[in-house]
Parts: structure tokens; sequence; C-alpha cells
């Protein structure tokens, strides 16, 4: 079992949006023992406990990946925003930043 204590990501957060953890390979560096998310309600959506450069979020954020029209992009997002945020709400915030 995965201790969340150390995590941006509180397993509250995970049930409440229905994150799954993923392995999948995605073009992006991952910080050490950050955690990568399936956000399972619209294709290739990730939510990442560090940026595409692999530094970690500050405590209480994420960071929402995406494709985007010129490769793998993505945003920080504060963690009650997330926790907060419709399907709608997200699937605004790629459509919005998807030219990035």
């Amino acid at each position: 079992m995965t201790d969340n204590n150390n995590f941006n990501i509180d397993q509250e957060t995970i049930q409440r949006t229905g994150l799954i953890e993923s392995d999948a390979p995605i073009n992006a560096q991952i910080a050490p023992n950050a955690r990568v998310f399936k956000y399972p309600h619209l294709d290739e959506v990730y939510i990442m406990e560090s940026d595409l450069y692999g530094n970690p979020m500050p405590e209480g954020s994420c960071f929402l990946a995406f494709n985007g029209n010129h490769g793998f992009i993505g945003k920080h997002l504060e963690i009650n925003t997330l926790k907060n945020a419709s399907v709608n709400d997200i699937k605004s915030i790629v459509e919005s930043n998807e030219n990035g």
C-alpha cells in the first residue's frame, strides 16, 4: 500500500476524481517518487505530481498534462481546483490550452 503522506495528491482527491495511477510511458520527465494519474474521463489527459521537466509541484498543487497541437503540454493546477472541477471544467482547460 502506498503511503500518501509524502504526495501532493491525497487519497480523497484520487477517489473523488476517479484518478487511476498510470505507468504508461508519456513524453515527459517525472520527478523521483512523483506519481502520474490518468484522468479517466478524458483521453490522454494526465494529472501529475511533477511538471513535464521533472520538477516537483509545490504542495497543494498538481500538473494537468495533455497533448496539445505542438506535443505534450500542461498547466499548473491547484488540488482544490481539481477536486471541485467537473469533467467539463477540465475539458475546457484542456481545450483552451491546446494551442500552447
